[in-house]
């Protein structure tokens, strides 16, 4: 079971960037008992990590660098009995269990979101098996090496997330949007098979005719609540044999005429393509993949284009979908163009910032003018200590509102429009943990958000506030209802059923 865990974060990368980093200077939070420790031992002092070992300092540090949690423990786990002693352990000594897939928690809950959480780390589950039609992932496989690896495997693909950096778990227990999700659905979608770890250390699997409960819970609301989520079995797909990668570039000046155009192109959108758009200081950028030749994606995105603006600039490329995945995974290092890039092995490594702050509004209908002007309004601000501050505006729709909305926890079938707003303030290649927040960075995000809740409420959008879990906000307006809506009935007796003594949980976990 894993942490939620935004569209753009690695422990891998923290692990090797980290390596020369003093620690933080903030006090030792209580370490863990002897008894505890002694449970423990059949693990291995290497996989046992605690404050008084080198490693636990290159470990225990989520993605985001802000957060300087400190485990009571870390647990590098090999195997699914590694996963069943450390998680047998912990609930005896009542210790929480933190599993940890890539680390990409907006709010750092896959280190425990507080101190004294076991970190159970699933780094080195990470393989990947095609058989059939279907694959069995590791749990603790990151986007890119799933990418890279169901590709060598015969030409398969996923339907997932940009960020080569985030881990499988979070993203696809959260539910798993993408730029062929319009066509293909959630990652959750094209799961048939979950096994999981209980709090009782017991290994079930969960699937449409064994724990329906479980599985319905898992794929929507599974981040860190119910158990340690080991591997997945879903059902990838042949990559199309052409794929049109695309970019186009406005002034910020253009935005409303721009920003209309696109929120009506939703309804007319194909659903081989999958969009967003990035609304920011530099301007507008619009993004995405079309499934087939670039004659088709000119067909294919001319009613957009036709009702904006001229764009400024546009780079439009025709090739495989592995190149297109890369493009927009950002990754930094190596030679240019290499699809082996998307494995972040040295000298590779992920463009992401480890300094950032996210929130989220899922949208139900078409934007109203009033929202295309505070788009407009506050993209244009740059807070003084940003690296990067934008608004991602991502078009849903098409094979996402397939699913039944009760079919699973993922209660967002129905968005139009889902926005992610974000802020950075860092990306130096080799960071240091627990820096000063960026002030006027979060002012500019919270003076923001406010301004946009508000004009949700008053410009009369249908239904209560809703935000996309896997941009998880500690601060979001009635969070259980925000992010679960009427699934959260369903999702605190699976709670109370599978683990009654609430070993799994955080901040933001499903309650008992």
């Amino acid at each position: 079971m894993h942490i939620p865990s935004t569209s753009s974060l690695l422990l891998l990368l923290v692990s090797l960037t980290l390596s020369s980093i003093t620690p933080a200077t903030e006090a030792a939070a209580p370490g863990p008992s002897a008894d505890f420790l002694k449970c423990l031992k059949p693990l291995g002092s290497s996989k046992v990590l605690t404050a008084k070992d080198t490693a636990y300092q290159q470990q225990r540090y989520a993605f985001d660098l802000r957060y300087t949690y400190q485990p009571s423990v870390i647990i590098m786990a090999k195997s699914v009995g590694d996963v069943q002693t450390a998680v047998k352990c912990a609930a005896a000594a009542k210790i929480a269990v933190a599993p940890r897939s890539g680390g990409h928690s907006f709010e750092g809950y896959s280190i425990g979101g507080q101190d004294g959480s076991m970190v159970l780390d699933l780094t080195a589950m990470n393989s990947v098996k095609v058989k059939g039609d279907k694959a069995t992932v590791g749990s603790g496989i990151r986007l890119g090496k799933l990418y890279l690896d169901l590709f060598n495997q015969g030409g398969w693909t996923i339907n997932a997330g940009t960020c080569p950096s985030v881990g499988i778990g979070g993203h696809a227990l959260g539910g798993g949007f993408g730029l062929l999700s319009r066509k293909y659905g959630l990652l959750a979608d094209r799961i048939v098979e979950i096994e999981m770890v209980n709090a009782k250390g017991e290994v079930v699997k969960a699937s449409a005719s064994s724990n329906p409960d479980l599985f319905y819970s898992l794929r929507g609301a599974g981040g860190g609540s119910f158990g340690v989520v080991t591997s997945f079995t879903i059902l990838p797909f042949k990559a199309a044999t052409k794929a049109t990668s695309f970019s186009y570039e406005w002034k910020i000046k253009d935005y409303a005429a721009v920003l209309k155009a696109y929120t009506n192109y939703q309804s007319k959108a194909t659903r081989e393509i999958g969009v967003e758009m990035n609304v920011g200081p530099s301007g507008l950028e619009l993004y995405g993949i079309f499934q087939g030749s670039k004659a088709d994606q000119a067909k294919a995105l001319a009613p957009f284009l036709t009702a904006a603006p001229k764009p400024a600039s546009n780079d439009v490329r025709e090739g495989r979908q592995i190149d297109a995945q890369l493009r927009f995974a950002f990754v930094e290092g190596g030679k240019e163009g290499d699809i082996n890039g998307l494995s972040l092995k040295s000298p590779f490594r992920a463009g992401d910032s480890h300094y950032t702050k996210g929130k989220s509004i899922v949208y139900p209908s078409a934007l109203k003018d009033s929202t295309i002007a505070l788009l407009g309004k506050w993209g244009a601000k740059k807070p003084s200590g940003a690296t990067a501050n934008y608004i991602i505006v991502d078009l849903w729709g098409g094979a996402v509102q397939d699913t039944a909305v009760d079919a699973t926890s993922f209660i967002h079938r129905n968005a139009h429009t889902v926005f992610e707003f974000v802020v950075e303030w860092d990306q130096s290649a080799k960071p240091k943990p627990g820096k000063a927040d960026c002030k006027d960075c979060l002012k500019w995000m919270n003076d923001m958000y406010a301004e946009f809740l508000a004009d949700f409420k008053s410009a009369g959008y249908a239904g209560p506030l809703r935000g996309y879990q896997n941009y998880i906000d500690a601060e979001i307006p009635n969070w259980q209802d925000a992010y679960y809506g009427s699934a959260m009935t369903r999702l605190k007796k699976t709670k109370a059923a599978v683990d009654p003594t609430n070993v799994f949980r955080f901040p933001q976990s499903i309650p008992l």
